[in-house]
């Protein structure tokens, strides 16, 4: 069933015109701007105090999405593109920022770093991360590499997981059915014991059997071929951390996250294959925080280790293995009510198996770096920074942001920024077995961005918009070996609107618009310049519409529009690379919950893809249709 672009506008706004009843319990009755939020500056400050726009997810946010898994929970956000987020539960995802690749964008756990040395560009697997171990998101578009080193070229997303506790027990929990015997799993046990002690552990178990993620082709003959397989997905997942704090201005804390799981996938586009695959992420470290008056010094340590075994129906098993220390340490320091500054310093050691028994290949990148942020004179912020990056194999290279913002009035604020980044190359780019190229240097990126944000009703409405520009020089690209050639261009336009109608019904929704070209040269010196946004749409639209029937009731309906986009497929039956188009899809997703005994237990319902529409994603493959499932949330 096909639903229209004009459709999606019309479900999405129409509700402006519901009559909203008030209800006997009190509600919030403002938009909050003004949480605290952390990784656009590493300074703590408000929303609006921020010289950067940053998309905050909440728990109940996260909860209300229906989303199965990190990937599907992002897709649902302006300016973020994750595919295969509707494909098979087994398949992995790549999540593109603002139209820049998969390896452009920085995961932090607890504001600290994580990736996966032994994956292509470094790449977090978002499959990783249990959502109901997440208390919010915090999430910043453009370079942010000053603060955050190699990969935040695109942006940051930050996973938080440190929830405010006050009681000295709490269990909470979720039981979800629903289709392709989907069954999910959840607990979470947390405290606070006394002042100066709280723990939280959380567990989750996830199975499903799935469907064949290859699509079937259009002259398959059921009488002389088998039935493609359906590929199914297990993973189990544990995180679990202590706050000690000895005494008032120090505390301390230890964590591990672990996830393993694993799944069956197909051998390609239009492919079935009986391939199996495992994964085990393992991430502990500790946390560090002195405060005292106007100073603040935060250190953290994180081991990361992504073990990976591919089983393959026709060819031999293959095992990655990948592993990161990083460190970072910083202070912050209150000069006055409008000005802090900031000193840290960063370091990561990247991990590889070598050729030899027990043998390993290693880099490291040591990063002083500090900022200044100004708040408030007259109206006026800004942050100013500074990185040096000194790099095992190629060397030193510095990164800068500069970021102002003013408001006009209380109401309007103008913001931009120009800042730089870059991206190390990775160990299998320098020292692997095929192309390696130890001369190679890091990609080197330019952003630039302004726009406005505009408060009205009260703090019930806001409005944004802005323009972005990123030029990347010195992509890594594999000719007969790595090597830095080309240059990558996007620029696009991203308008974003929320509104708090009463206390019962809150909506938002979001236009992006983002366009590429990649300019290469060929044998003979000449430029050749491509549009190259494979699977990213030019145009997206999205929006949700969240009410409250009544204060027990909650339904929620999310919606999102993609533009047609290209993509390139190897056809193996003439052994040649193809672009083909895939077309335009809109799609609904429903949410329902009731609460019972004081919101201790809570009856749920989700359904994706409302309408059974057909779609894709990833040329070959297939994506879920109507999918449907319930459950209940209790909480004591």
């Amino acid at each position: 069933m096909s639903i229209t672009f004009t459709t999606l506008i019309g479900v999405l706004f129409s509700a402006f015109s519901f009559t909203n009843t008030p209800h006997d319990e009190p509600a919030d009755t403002t938009l909050q701007f003004d949480e605290i939020v952390v990784t656009a500056s590493k300074i703590p400050v408000t929303e609006r105090e921020t010289t950067k726009p940053v998309i905050v997810i909440n728990r109940a946010e996260i909860e209300q999405s229906g989303s199965r898994d990190l990937g599907q929970l992002l897709q649902g956000k302006s300016g973020i593109r994750v595919n295969q987020s509707y494909g098979g539960p087994a398949e992995n995802t790549t999540l593109f920022m603002q139209g820049a690749g998969n390896r452009y964008t920085l995961f932090l756990i607890d504001g600290l770093a994580v990736n996966d040395p032994s994956a292509i560009g470094r790449a977090f697997d978002l499959r990783m991360i249990s959502l109901e171990s997440v208390e919010r998101i915090e999430i910043i578009k453009g370079s942010q590499s000053t603060l955050y080193g190699t990969d935040a070229v695109a942006g940051v997303v930050n996973i938080i997981t440190n929830r405010d506790l006050t009681d000295p027990v709490n269990v909470n929990g979720s039981l979800s059915y629903g289709r392709y015997n989907t069954l999910n799993s959840s607990g979470v046990i947390d405290g606070r014991i006394s002042d100066n002690l709280s723990y939280q552990f959380s567990g989750t178990y996830e199975s499903t059997d799935g469907f064949s993620a290859a699509a079937t082709p259009e002259d398959f003959d059921p009488t002389i071929q088998d039935e493609f397989e359906a590929d199914g997905f297990d993973r189990h997942s544990f995180s679990g951390r202590v706050n000690f704090s000895p005494f008032s201005s120090v505390t301390i804390t230890p964590f591990l996250t672990y996830s393993s799981f694993t799944g069956g996938f197909d051998t390609g586009a239009f492919q079935d294959g009986d391939n199996r695959f495992e994964m085990d992420f393992f991430n502990p470290g500790v946390n560090l925080r002195f405060e005292s008056g106007d100073l603040q010094i935060v250190s953290g340590y994180n081991y990361s280790r992504s073990d990976r075994l591919f089983q393959f129906e026709l060819f031999d098993d293959s095992e990655f293995s990948g592993k990161l220390h990083n460190t970072d340490t910083y202070a912050i320091y209150s000069v006055s009510p409008v000005l802090s500054v900031l000193g840290g310093f960063n370091y990561q050691n990247n991990r590889l198996p070598g050729a030899e028994e027990e043998s390993e290949i290693t880099d490291r990148i040591l990063s002083p770096y500090a900022t200044i942020l100004l708040k408030n004179v007259g109206g006026f912020n800004a942050e100013l920074g500074a990185r040096l990056n000194s790099h095992s194999e190629y060397g030193n290279n510095t990164t800068f942001s500069f970021a102002p913002s003013y408001f006009i009035t209380p109401q309007i604020k103008l913001f931009a920024s120009f800042t730089t980044g870059f991206t190390a190359p990775t160990l299998d780019e320098l020292f692997g077995p095929f192309g390696a190229n130890e001369e190679l240097d890091p990609e080197r990126s330019r952003y630039i961005s302004a726009g406005a944000e505009f408060y009205a009703l009260d703090q019930r409405l806001k409005l944004s918009g802005q323009y972005f520009n990123r030029q990347i020089d010195d992509v890594i690209v594999f000719a007969t070996q790595y090597e830095n050639r080309d240059r990558q261009n996007d620029s696009g336009i991203e308008l974003q609107a929320d509104l708090l109608a009463g206390t019962s019904l809150r909506l938002s929704g979001y236009y992006n618009y983002v366009t590429g070209e990649l300019t290469s040269v060929d044998p003979d010196g000449n430029e050749i310049r491509t549009d190259n946004l494979l699977r990213r749409p030019t145009h997206s639209l999205g929006g949700s519409v969240a009410y409250n029937f009544t204060p027990e009731l909650l339904v929620r309906v999310q919606g999102e529009f993609n533009s047609d986009r290209t993509d390139s497929f190897f056809n193996p039956n003439t052994f040649e690379t193809e672009t083909v188009t895939l077309d335009a899809y809109t799609l609904f997703n429903l949410y329902a919950e009731y609460s019972l005994m004081e919101n201790r237990f809570r009856v749920f319902s989700d359904i994706r893809n409302l309408f059974n529409t057909g779609f894709t994603e990833v040329y070959g493959f297939n994506t879920t249709g109507f999918n449907a499932s319930v459950g209940v949330r209790f909480g004591f």
